[in-house]
């Protein structure tokens, strides 16, 4: 047993003495569920070939408890390995949990403390999982902001040396409940990121479901928190796209104690509220047809030029802000020398007929917040006395409004 090394990461072994009483345990336990005094042909037993979904098997009955796709014939090719006199067992996949788990116990560490009595036999299953690293699960819950305007919490255990890992997410219910969907995921460490493709049970089979990818830096991680991105499939079966993040917690426990919270700590919620990106479920035939903004792109197609806002407080001239918008690519760039535009977003709002800016200044500025609303009637009839409102926050962190003149200059 001492020569034995583990070389699969993602494979439980198990010795043979200690699937005897694992598939004995099963055996009883579905011999007594379902009352039948003999087990029957081992294709009904087993849930494969020709055999009677609507009757009791095995297959169904693990099904239920992994949440995945079982595959019949995988547990009675493991017991025709036991006959044959194999030493040890290598259990893939569903098979490492759920045959556990329809006896009563977590995982196989729970079930070696309380079913393998021989000492021998308990040590020598012991000896197999000597390689740590290997059997290790780091535990962590992920938030993400989900369909309803609310932030998602998912219970995800990382496991086989961050080969693989596990995603429960909990959606509260109105009773106190939790509606819950079970991911699993298959890890590729790239450089510093983890890329974990998912699946998920849908329609008796095992589909893509979605990507994370997670920034863990060169070493193996080992932060309180791991930030990264996600797409996947909504719970109303959208394509969707956000921020995600990752809390570690010290063991199972904490874990499930803390997705089930109601509170979502304020450190999460700045950090995430409203990251989402949402793909309805539409095939545009036209531009006119990619989202409710696509009427409005003629007039979206206007706004660039050269701008110079004037600012006005109580009719005293406060000071301008010069900037430009490229006609090509739409960048936003400041056009006075040592003023930084750090962020911006300009939006057509209320049916296209506002514009909304709304920039973060550092440098030689009046502001170091703006936000600024105007008609967008100059653009399609070339007025010049073009007039609008501002509030935000000065250089000395003071709350301010007022109204503003436009300069704008199409060409640029």
């Amino acid at each position: 047993m001492e020569n034995i090394k583990i070389q699969e990461s993602n494979t439980t072994f198990i010795t043979a003495h200690c699937f005897k009483v694992l598939l004995e345990k099963m055996l009883a336990q579905f011999q007594a569920k379902h009352n039948v005094p003999a087990l029957g042909r081992v294709t009904q037993l087993y849930g494969f070939g020709n055999y009677d979904s609507n009757l009791p098997n095995l297959k169904n009955e693990l099904e239920q408890l992994a949440g995945g796709f079982i595959n019949g014939k995988y547990l009675y090719d493991k017991s025709r390995e036991l006959q044959t006199g194999k030493p040890i067992i290598k259990l893939n996949g569903f098979y490492k949990i759920a045959p556990f788990q329809y006896i009563g116990y977590d995982d196989i560490e729970a079930f070696i403390d309380q079913e393998i009595i021989d000492e021998v036999e308990q040590k020598k299953q012991w000896q197999l999982f000597e390689n740590k690293k290997t059997q290790r699960k780091h535990y962590y819950i992920s938030y993400h902001f989900g369909e309803y305007k609310e932030i998602v919490k998912s219970q995800v255990t990382f496991l086989n040396d961050w080969k693989n890992a596990q995603y429960k997410y909990l959606y509260p219910q109105k009773d106190g409940s939790f509606r819950e969907f079970l991911y699993h995921g298959e890890i590729k460490k790239r450089a510093d990121t983890l890329h974990i493709k998912t699946k998920t049970l849908m329609d008796g089979k095992m589909v893509e479901s979605g990507e994370n990818l997670l920034y863990v830096g060169y070493s193996e991680p080992q932060g309180a928190f791991i930030l990264g991105t996600f797409s996947a499939f909504d719970i109303n079966n959208r394509l969707i796209a956000g921020r995600v993040i990752h809390e570690k917690c010290a063991n199972k426990e904490e874990m499930i104690e803390k997705s089930k919270l109601r509170k979502i700590p304020a450190y999460i919620v700045q950090e995430i509220r409203n990251i989402r990106i949402e793909n309805d479920a539409v095939i545009p035939n036209s531009v006119l047809e990619i989202s409710s903004k696509s009427p409005y792109h003629t007039t979206y197609n206007k706004i660039p030029g050269a701008y110079n806002f004037t600012f006005f407080q109580k009719n005293k001239t406060l000071g301008d802000f010069q900037f430009s918008i490229d006609k090509d690519t739409f960048k936003v760039s400041s056009i006075v020398e040592g003023l930084l535009i750090v962020k911006d977003n300009f939006e057509l709002i209320q049916n296209g007929t506002v514009i909304h800016f709304s920039f973060e200044l550092r440098g030689i500025a009046l502001f170091t917040r703006l936000e600024v609303f105007v008609k967008t009637y100059y653009l399609n009839k070339g007025e010049k006395d073009i007039r609008g409102v501002f509030s935000g926050l000065d250089i000395e962190n003071r709350l301010i409004q007022g109204e503003l003149q436009i300069t704008f200059d199409e060409a640029g």
